[in-house]
This record gives C-alpha cells, sequence and structure tokens, in this order.
C-alpha cells in the first residue's frame, strides 16, 4: 500500500526548501515561517488555489506560522520559510 501524498507531504517526505530570498517556478504545499518569523514581500507570493493570499504580503509571520496551498512564488524580505514540496 502507497503513502497518500497528503502525508508524504506534512511528513516532509517529499523534501522541502529553506527560502531566504526569492524562488518561483516551483510547486509547494506548505510554508512554515522559521524560527524568527518571516515577511514576505509585496507581490512576494502566488498561491493558486488561496483566496487573498496578498494579505500574508508585507506583515510579519511569526515563527511557526503555517500555511497550505498551492504555492508558485515565494520572496522573503526577512527572516526564513521553510517550504515543503508538492
Amino acid at each position: 500500500m502507497s503513502t497518500p501524498a497528503f502525508t508524504e507531504q506534512s511528513l516532509g517526505k517529499r523534501g522541502s526548501e529553506v527560502v531566504t530570498g526569492s524562488v518561483t517556478g516551483k510547486n509547494f504545499a506548505i510554508i512554515v515561517a522559521g524560527p524568527a518569523g518571516a515577511k514576505l514581500a509585496v507581490g512576494g507570493i502566488t498561491c493558486s488555489n488561496k483566496s487573498n493570499a496578498s494579505a500574508l504580503e508585507n506583515v510579519t509571520l511569526p515563527a511557526g506560522y503555517t500555511s497550505y496551498g498551492n504555492f508558485t512564488e515565494l520572496n522573503v524580505t526577512q527572516g526564513s520559510i521553510e517550504a515543503y514540496n508538492a
């Protein structure tokens, strides 16, 4: 029996990337703000299945803040985000 995709994603079995700048052209299913929190640039997040994702821009996300979706662009201006592969 194979492991369901959502289980693999939530456990990090598909890998992740620590983002401290800009990344485009990849698909991430989960993002988590790093230990010092994170701030995304204005226009620095693209998520095709999240309404009003731009509300996450230019605000400090506290450490551990977690969001789920289909993220294809992140531009971190402060702190870091661990982005889990979709």
